[in-house]
């Protein structure tokens, strides 16, 4: 009674937020949800296959992919939106069906995953992030290798990032997938995140002496970008469910958005970290360029992670920046070699070009342009 009665007044919430404000809903009636049935994910979870997905990069769009290659098996619920809060992960749940397929965030997986009893949790990669919120990338590891030490989930997992094999070592089901360290040296990965010892790197592989390695794997597949990785990892874990192999438009995977701006024609990435930031740096092939950084809570109030990244690649090209922090990443360029010029505003970058031009977006400065 509790539970229905909690889901009642949920829904009604949502629905006054999306027609009377015009907002989705989604939050409000997730927290809703949990405020009047503390354990409404558990109820609602039961006698659901749920699959749950988090990462530090990536996760929004691979469950996105995911949730549609799941829907040839059966009916699937998933954040539309990308919620991947407990209210988020507590309003999709509101609908019935035979597979959830869930974004968690990092941090609150190791209590989704106790709610939900999930048959799989796919594991993309672990990198430093916002400072003040994730701190060290070791700590977030430990705490999903005490998770999957006691969960009887499938995890499925990329283990060219030793964070995420130091984890799944301690799983009792686990599928390991390489892509013979196509993804490079891991920034933060000196050192072994099990014993403390130095990896040893030649090119994207390692090993160390405690035995952690990604020589050796239970699927081997070759792929480039961050994207096409993401695509087979979804694939690899829908196939645990019988789900045919998919080919998807690998473009629908990157966080980016088309979108013209005065004269220019813009292609808007979301740029929200270090690793993100390297893999929009490398997909750049124009000679226009627009920066912007801002640092709202969201984005991570504290940019010294700017001093973890070459942007070398920007040299001699034509590079405007600003956001509110803009002038932090103009100096940062300045000690690059890069030529920037810093402005006042988007709408002022934008009109010093014309034609196609390239945008690295932070997280709030994104969702304000393509919203």
């Amino acid at each position: 009674m509790r539970l229905t009665f909690a889901l009642l007044v949920a829904r009604l919430a949502g629905w006054a937020s999306h027609s009377l404000l015009g907002k989705s809903g989604e939050t409000i009636s997730g927290r809703v949800l949990l405020i009047l049935c503390p354990n409404a994910i558990s109820k609602l979870a039961a006698g659901r296959k749920v699959i749950l997905v988090s990462a530090t990069n990536g996760k929004t769009s691979t469950t996105r992919a995911l949730a549609g290659f799941m829907a040839t098996a059966g009916s699937v619920t998933t954040s539309k939106s990308g919620s991947n809060l407990p209210r988020g992960v507590a309003n999709a749940l509101m609908t019935k069906s035979e597979y959830a397929v869930l974004e968690v965030d990092e941090l609150h997986l190791p209590a989704v995953a106790k709610a939900t009893n999930p048959e799989a949790i796919l594991l993309l990669n672990l990198t430093r992030d916002q400072l003040h919120r994730m701190h060290e990338v070791k700590r977030v590891a430990d705490r999903w290798r005490e998770m999957a030490a006691s969960s009887n989930a499938t995890f499925i997992a990329d283990v060219d990032d030793p964070f995420v094999n130091y984890v799944i070592s301690s799983a009792k089901n686990s599928v390991r997938v390489s892509f013979g360290g196509a993804a490079g040296r891991h920034p933060d990965g000196a050192v072994c995140p099990s014993c403390g010892s130095y990896l040893d790197w030649h090119g994207g592989l390692y090993k160390c002496v405690c035995g952690l390695n990604n020589h050796y794997s239970d699927k081997q597949f070759e792929a480039s970008s961050a994207a096409l990785r993401n695509e087979v990892l979804a694939n690899a874990t829908a196939e645990r469910f019988g789900v045919p192999w998919h080919e998807v438009d690998v473009a629908s995977l990157e966080r980016k958005v088309s979108k013209k701006f005065i004269n220019a024609d813009c292609a808007i990435r979301l740029t929200k970290n270090p690793a993100s930031w390297r893999e929009a740096l490398a997909g750049i092939t124009g000679e226009k360029v627009i920066l912007i950084l801002n640092a709202r809570e969201v984005d991570g109030i504290d940019t010294s992670w700017l001093w973890d990244i070459d942007f070398s690649s920007l040299r001699g090209k034509h590079v405007v920046v600003t956001g509110e922090r803009g002038i932090d990443l103009a100096y940062r360029l300045h000690c690059e070699g890069v030529i920037a010029e810093l402005v006042a505003d988007f709408n002022a970058a934008a009109a010093k070009f014309a034609g196609p031009v390239e945008v690295l977006a932070a997280y709030t400065a994104f969702f304000e342009l393509v919203g």
